[in-house]
């Protein structure tokens, strides 16, 4: 029998802002199938450890390992390449745009060929598509309408859109 490895490991984590300490010798694993909390005090590091591990900040010192491989993520691009996402307690949604406007934002799929290649037209239907199937993932079944405004649903609907 094996033992199960740790999928994302921090070890010895550091990060400064000039002369503020914001995290200090951070050590972290999370295993597959674990669901994790991360809790403390105001000014412990939470937040900095978070996006240490999905490419926002650049610790100044110490490992991040992905399936026991080092990883330097240098952006939140590098981290989703690896399969790490961070949603943020704030949401960061656009309350004008539709649910699947925003869930695509920054990350639109294109349309096929040149269209998409060239003219970079986006494919509406195919985000709609995947929206109303991760929403319903979610159990969100009470958003009738993909191409609302988020500014239109109430706050646990705004948090699944930013799930």
């Amino acid at each position: 029998m094996s033992e199960k490895q740790p999928i994302i490991q921090a070890r010895g984590l550091m990060k400064r802002y000039g002369t503020v300490i914001a995290m200090d010798g951070a050590d972290f694993d999370l295993y597959p199938g674990e669901i994790c909390a991360v809790i403390g005090d105001n000014g412990a590091g939470k937040s900095t450890l978070i996006k240490a591990l999905s490419g926002a900040v650049v610790p100044d010192h110490g490992e991040v390992l992905v399936d026991g491989r080092p990883v330097n993520f240098k952006s939140p691009d590098d981290a989703r390449s690896e399969g790490i996402e961070t949603v943020y307690q704030n949401l960061a949604l656009s309350p004008a745009l539709s649910i699947a406007n925003n869930m695509f934002l920054g990350r639109e799929m294109r349309k096929p060929g040149v269209l998409g290649s060239v003219f970079r037209m986006m494919d509406h239907k195919r985000m709609q598509d995947f929206a109303r199937d991760k929403l319903s993932e979610l159990g969100l079944m009470t958003i009738q309408n993909i191409n609302q405004a988020v500014e239109t649903l109430s706050g646990g609907q705004r948090q699944g859109v930013a799930v």
